[in-house]
């Protein structure tokens, strides 16, 4: 008779015990797959269920929290026997994976299914082209239905107790052995305040002194910089140990940049800061009126929401009003970097056909190297923690990555066909997503492009690094950059190209488009953008964006900004609205296009424009500019190459609308504007921000197209476009001004100045077209090293180059003195004005064709090509004269001496500019050495 077949569940039990016997047998034999692939392959088919091997419906893994790496990972719960269950890690799944594909070619989709729970990564996982996935195998690592699975780089920290003064401290014993260390730190989910002084805002510098220890290319490779300070500014940082003072990092806020330093050694008393490290940037260093912060020193620890980590491992944390720190969820991070994707597209062996959908990464920490941080635009030198090399078809899509200390995603190099998608990035140290590099990789397979970056929001940036980027580009084209929401970081939204000039760029036919980018800069760096171009970029878009709430330090926070060498850019239908220095500024380029935009509320101004080319630099057409104060254009526009045609400008006030100086009539003399509007647009609510056009046919004879600005930003389901809109940022904040300083001492002989650079603490102008203003070791009068200005014909403005400084000199007597060696031809100037519009003259004398003029009169002939010294004395403030006294020093005679001189103005006082100037029209040259400038109160 035979024997009945057996049931399904009789054949599953059954087969269950065989599969784990052939996983486990499997397993031993990839140790030694070498001499066993025939013998593996018999197992894994005889063997291996055939829910688990390739086919048509593909393949499932599942990790869970109380899953382990040695089980086969193919059952989504451990079973009653313990014998089998999920995966613990993604490198246990990676390992599943490698065997399988070890064993022979996989087919269908590979899916590693992520159960909900804490996943601790102490190391990040690497991808490597075995990891690969393959057009139709593709591997997906995603989380279970309705689980957000978190991957921690961070560690725990509890056993809290408090102190009288309302500080709770805990002991750390690996930090007290000096196996662990942190500089960032969350609690209950928010990202403290590392201890700060001062605790909002900054300090500010007075001077900066650098030592050159060792030459560089653009900046010297090692130098010393002393620093001086209010001594108030640093008081509290009296008292510390040399081990203490060790930790304290001193961070710098200039222009664009920032530095960030340990100290070598500090003068309270004196208000003296040492630090030592690369020379600063010529054309950016710290200097007078630099803001600053203290970190990382116990005494600064004073406000709610800060901690202190000491070296002895004590923490210390003084908690926020109604947090309980007995059960506060504290965690300080461990892990650099969560994922790693190593590929070798220089070998053409990519990683590619992964995806990573709904997880979430969290704490991952950077650790200020022993040289400090140098200053870096979009703290380009910071890695991500998840870096991608030879990438290809790879996904982050409904994932999250947060509270980390650097960029959180790069595609850097040799990357392609990539997405993040609908993702959330937040509370990160640097920026959000980089894409390429910052130089053109000789081997094109090396170079990265056409990455998407598409419905994310990316906010709460900068933590650690101000200067970084919500999202940057680099050398790299064909990018997709649209519909995110990028805010609340202290630099630039979106930064495409990196190149400064006209020279070869990679970043072109980029599409910056429909993204919503706002509340950057908050008052703390300057020279920034919504959107900031760098170098050519032909076919790229920068289309139907939202800007708003851009307010940087000093200059420079405007919405759309194309800086040097931006070239072949649309930008349309973008609103641009509440900037600080406007919505619109190009610095230099070629043939962008500025069409049919909305440009509101510019602080400052509405317009900017800076250096005037040959060439068409842009078209401004079908624009509607309107604000309520102030002008509408800065910048040489009179001379500027532009297209300026069928815009419509509206003033709230009503007040006569200046155009770069000129009247409508004269601005439409030279071409422009001929037939655009000065009337209301009649916006339906502007004072709401509601920019909708009550009567759209008004504008049809200037060519506007209506645009929907509600299309910017995240899309899909509420949740989504709520999580993007739940956050309410307070108004804009302008930093303090620098408090009254102390009279501006110069004491120049620029020995330790760079070969090539400009001198310090001086403002600079110069056109690049043969004129200059370096330091030389040509001649000296003194040492090896002087500053040599020169000249050159055809310049746009006849007193460049020139060069001054900001003395603030008010009261007592002031004293100048310099050595000067003229060349023929030369005719310089020397001239101390005030601050009044128009300003007064001071003390003024030039030298023309070989003779010194002073007065109106000729005072005495210098010799063209010999050191001549000259000093120059005079009162100011209620003490003033109206004079001052002029000594010259020529070789070989008796001194000269000029008393009573007047000055060029009856009313002058004070010491606000204090420069020379090279007023030639022909290629000429002076050098200047020994420049004092001293300023005593009597």
């Amino acid at each position: 008779m035979e024997k009945p077949c057996p049931t399904g569940s009789q054949v599953t039990s059954s087969f269950d015990g065989w599969r784990r016997s052939a996983y486990s047998l499997c397993r031993i034999l990839m140790t030694h797959r070498t001499f066993f692939p025939a013998l593996l392959g018999f197992v894994l088919v005889l063997f291996y269920p055939v829910s688990a091997i390739g086919n048509t419906n593909g393949i499932t893994f599942y990790v869970s929290p109380d899953g382990r790496d040695e089980w086969s990972g193919t059952v989504a719960r451990p079973g009653p026997d313990d014998r089998d269950g999920p995966l613990a890690s993604l490198t246990g799944a990676q390992d599943a994976i490698r065997e399988l594909r070890s064993a022979g070619e996989l087919s269908g989709e590979v899916r590693v299914v992520i159960s909900a729970g804490e996943y601790l990564l102490r190391e990040p996982v690497v991808f490597t082209p075995e990891d690969s996935g393959a057009e139709e195998t593709p591997i997906v690592y995603e989380a279970a239905p309705g689980a957000r699975p978190v991957f921690s780089g961070g560690r725990r920290i509890g056993g809290f107790s408090p102190n009288p003064d309302g500080i709770w401290t805990t002991r750390i014993p690996e930090v007290q052995a000096g196996d662990w260390y942190f500089e960032q730190l969350w609690v209950n989910g928010r990202r403290a305040t590392r201890a700060r002084t001062p605790n909002r805002f900054f300090s500010y510098m007075l001077d900066v002194d650098e030592e050159v220890f060792e030459e560089g290319g653009s900046r010297p490779a090692r130098a010393r910089q002393t620093i001086s300070v209010r001594p108030n500014d640093i008081r509290s940082l009296a008292g510390l140990t040399e081990e203490e003072l060790r930790d304290v990092n001193l961070l710098a806020y200039h222009n664009w940049d920032n530095t960030r330093r340990f100290l070598d050694s500090v003068d309270t008393n004196a208000g003296i800061l040492v630090t030592t490290g690369e020379g600063m940037k010529p054309w950016n260093p710290m200097r007078r009126n630099t803001g600053f912060i203290l970190e990382n020193y116990l005494a600064a620890l004073d406000t709610p929401g800060e901690w202190f980590l000491d070296r002895d491992g004590t923490l210390f944390y003084l908690p926020l009003p109604g947090e309980e720190m007995m059960n506060a969820d504290v965690v300080a991070p461990v892990a650099e970097k969560f994922i790693l994707i190593e590929g070798d597209p220089a070998a053409e062996e990519y990683v590619e056909h992964l995806t990573f959908r709904g997880l979430t990464f969290h704490h991952a920490q950077w650790l200020t190297p022993p040289e400090g941080f140098e200053a870096a635009q979009a703290a380009a030198p910071i890695d991500a923690v998840i870096m991608a090399d030879g990438a290809r078809h790879v996904t982050f899509e409904d994932c999250e990555i947060g509270h980390i200390g650097t960029y959180a995603l790069w595609f850097r190099k040799g990357c392609s066909e990539s997405v993040i998608r609908r993702s959330f990035i937040h509370d990160f140290g640097a920026g959000g997503v980089r894409i390429g590099e910052t130089r053109i990789a000789s081997n094109e397979s090396e170079r990265t492009g056409r990455i998407t970056v598409d419905n994310n929001i990316i906010r709460h940036g900068g933590r650690v690094f101000p200067c970084a980027v919500g999202v940057w580009i680099g050398h790299s084209g064909d990018n997709r950059v649209t519909h995110n929401d990028i805010s609340d970081l202290y630099y630039t939204g979106i930064s495409v190209g990196w190149r400064w000039g006209y020279n070869e760029s990679l970043a072109v036919r980029n599409r910056i488009d429909f993204n919503r980018i706002h509340h950057l800069g908050w008052g703390l760096l300057s020279d920034m953008g919504g959107v900031y171009t760098l170098g050519p970029s032909e076919e790229t878009t920068v289309n139907n964006n939202v800007i708003h709430n851009v307010y940087s330090w000093d200059y420079g926070g405007w919405g759309l900004y194309n800086d040097e060498g931006s070239t072949g850019i649309l930008m349309e239908n973008n609103l641009v609205y509440h900037t600080k220095s406007g919505g619109y500024h190009q610095h230099y380029g070629r043939e962008n296009i500025i069409r049919n935009n909305i440009f509101a509320f510019g602080l400052e101004q509405q317009l900017q424009f800076t250096r005037v080319e040959p060439h068409l630099s842009f078209s401004f057409t079908n624009n509607i500019v309107y604000w309520d104060e102030g002008p509408l254009m800065r910048g040489n526009w009179r001379e500027a190459n532009l297209d300026v045609e069928n815009n419509l400008y509206y003033k709230t006030s009503q007040a006569p609308i200046d155009f770069a100086g000129m009247t409508l009539e004269e601005w439409r003399e030279l071409g422009r504007d001929t037939e655009s509007l000065i009337t209301d647009p009649l916006f339906v609510a502007p004072d709401r921000l509601d920019f909708r056009l009550r009567e759209p046919s008004r504008l049809a004879g200037i060519g506007f197209q209506p645009f929907d600005p509600s299309q910017a930003g995240v899309y899909g389901d509420s949740a989504w476009k709520a999580k993007a809109a739940e956050v309410s940022y307070p108004p804009m904040e302008a930093a303090p001004e620098p408090p009254p300083a102390p009279p501006l001492q110069l004491n120049e002989d620029f020995e330790n100045a760079v070969l090539g650079s400009a001198p310090r603490r001086a403002q600079v102008q110069t056109e690049g077209r043969g004129d200059g203003i370096a330091v030389t070791d040509e001649d000296a009068a003194g040492g090896e090293r002087s500053l040599k200005v020169t000249d050159a014909p055809g310049l746009r403005a006849r007193f460049n180059p020139h060069f001054y400084y900001r003395p603030d000199h008010r009261e007592g007597l002031t004293r100048a003195a310099f050595d000067l060696r003229v060349d023929p031809g030369v005719e310089f100037i020397h001239e101390w004005r005030d601050n009044t519009s128009p300003y007064r003259v001071g003390p003024s004398f030039s030298i023309l064709r070989g003779t010194l003029r002073a007065n109106g009169r000729e005072l005495l002939e210098i010799p063209s090509g010999e050191w001549v010294r000259f000093e120059i004395r005079t009162t100011l403030g209620d003490q003033s004269t109206g004079t001052w006294d002029l000594d010259v020093n020529l070789p070989d005679q008796p001194p000269r001496h000029f008393e009573g001189l007047t000055n060029g103005h009856e009313d002058w006082r004070t010491l606000d500019w204090f420069g020379f100037i090279s007023n030639a029209d022909t290629s000429t040259v002076f050098y200047l050495d020994n420049l004092e400038l001293v300023n005593t109160l009597r």
